[in-house]
């Protein structure tokens, strides 16, 4: 480790210039603040050590609330305590910028940590933050503690008491997933004593939603707290940016309530191995109404190949080698422009929907002056029609298919535009994304013989029962027969 937070504030005092001390103190423990936390917002204030005005004002993304932060030179209890009952509030952290002098005695016997916990009051120093951002290194889970320290922190979190946070936040995560009782409660006693309620829930939700994925039963989740609720996203973009959980069962637990939209609107770091086992293992509960495939579009990581999910312009994507399928819920929420086609010939579109058994149950044509729709009034497969072929011939090589209405599953129609390469499902129709992506990408691409394969593979391997009446859409041809 290199200079410490603590030894750079020292370094950073200056007596022969104080306006420039001034500063460049503020900007180390600005620094801290934002290393603790990445997306915390820090505004400097004019003043220094005052007894009731700010040094700074911290500020988060879409959060009305703000804390406020003391500076203070003086580390003597007695200055702090009395500190603390001119300005000590749910809003406010008194940051130490010179080390304490602690009696070796229980933290919860420190009539310090006392007042601060009966105010609300975060007070901690440079060495009590450093300890959040080094556990963080070595255990990623500790990045929810870090985070909430700062926005709902409480009471003397010193180094001691920060080394028993993170400990504790990354032994309960390891417990929670083995089902270990002592640890995974401890963890929550913990969690309970340091953070106000608002972090307190979000953090006993999290290793509650990591018990029930790791097969454990809710109702003996060892906690005394309240613990209802969904799994926040911050918690749950902070569960895909972990090294990689290979328990499958876990996931696919986890993921049940997760909807398309929700899993969308979330900041994650990519490439991300868990994104692919949580869509991979709940591709029977997601759905969407809209497909929309990009060609040559760049690849969002550079060191991955193939077949892979990501988040992608707010929107969940299948990324293949030489396209970009977007997924959404609502037309609103496409947020990628279409690509101008021509459409496809008569004969291509025969030619795909035989190769992949698609029924396809209308075509809009048209030619340099006509547009035409030939479709079954019994809603049946035209594809094999004869009477289709001599129709084609008819308007001669000219003509394209603009338009195909395929029939999946359960009476349901998708819409597939071939001059956007677009999906979409008519009225309100949603459909499992397994098969809104392989129609689309089959009906619209030209798929080689390995990238047929390789889709197939890819969505049939992460099928449920409850896909199981539609396997056929999935599975190659040399299979059926």
């Amino acid at each position: 480790m290199g200079t410490s937070y603590a030894q750079s504030v020292r370094n950073a005092i200056d007596p022969s210039d104080p306006q420039r001390s001034v500063h460049a103190v503020k900007q180390t423990v600005i620094n801290e603040l934002r290393e603790t936390d990445s997306r915390v917002s820090v505004k400097s204030t004019e003043y220094f050590n005052h007894t009731f005005a700010p040094d700074l004002i911290l500020r988060w993304p879409q959060d009305s609330s703000t804390r406020r932060v003391f500076l203070r030179t003086d580390p003597d209890p007695v200055y702090l305590a009395q500190d603390l009952d001119i300005a000590g509030s749910p809003d406010s952290i008194f940051f130490s910028l010179a080390p304490s002098e602690r009696a070796e005695r229980p933290r919860a016997d420190n009539p310090l940590h006392s007042a601060a916990l009966s105010s609300g009051t975060l007070l901690t120093d440079a060495d009590g933050l450093q300890e959040f951002i080094e556990f963080r290194r070595a255990a990623p889970v500790v990045s929810l503690a870090s985070s909430a320290i700062l926005q709902g922190g409480r009471g003397l979190v010193q180094r001691p008491e920060a080394i028993a946070v993170a400990r504790g936040i990354s032994d309960g995560f390891a417990a929670a997933q083995v089902l270990d009782v002592p640890t995974t409660q401890s963890a929550t006693q913990v969690i309970g004593e340091i953070f106000d309620d608002v972090r307190r829930a979000r953090l006993t939700r999290f290793l509650h939603a990591v018990w029930v994925g790791s097969g454990g039963d809710a109702a003996n989740f060892p906690a005394t707290a309240d613990v209802a609720g969904p799994l926040d996203d911050e918690a749950l973009a902070f569960l895909l940016n972990l090294d990689e959980i290979t328990d499958d069962t876990f996931w696919r637990r986890l993921g049940r309530g997760i909807s398309l939209e929700r899993l969308s609107s979330l900041v994650i770091n990519q490439p991300s191995s868990n994104l692919q086992r949580l869509v991979s293992n709940n591709l029977d509960v997601l759905h969407a109404k809209l497909c929309r495939i990009v060609l040559s579009q760049p690849q969002l990581w550079d060191e991955q190949a193939g077949l892979g999910w990501a988040i992608d312009r707010g929107m969940l994507a299948l990324q293949g080698d030489r396209f970009t399928a977007f997924l959404a819920g609502r037309r609103e929420d496409l947020n990628v422009r279409p690509e101008e086609f021509d459409g496809i010939s008569v004969g291509e579109l025969v030619e795909r929907a035989v190769r992949h058994r698609i029924s396809v149950a209308q075509l809009e044509l048209s030619t340099s002056r006509r547009t035409l729709t030939y479709g079954s009034d019994r809603v049946e497969d035209v594809a094999h029609d004869e009477e289709l072929t001599d129709f084609a011939e008819v308007l001669g090589p000219t003509a394209r298919v603009n338009a195909a209405i395929a029939s999946l599953p359960g009476a349901r129609n998708l819409r597939c535009e071939f001059n956007s390469l677009t999906g979409h499902g008519r009225t309100a129709a949603k459909f499992p994304i397994v098969e809104l992506l392989y129609t689309a990408l089959a009906l619209m691409l030209d798929l080689a013989e390995d990238e047929r394969d390789e889709i197939s593979a890819f969505l049939s391997l992460r099928t449920f029962s409850r896909l199981e009446d539609s396997a056929y859409l999935f599975e190659s041809e040399d299979l059926l027969e």
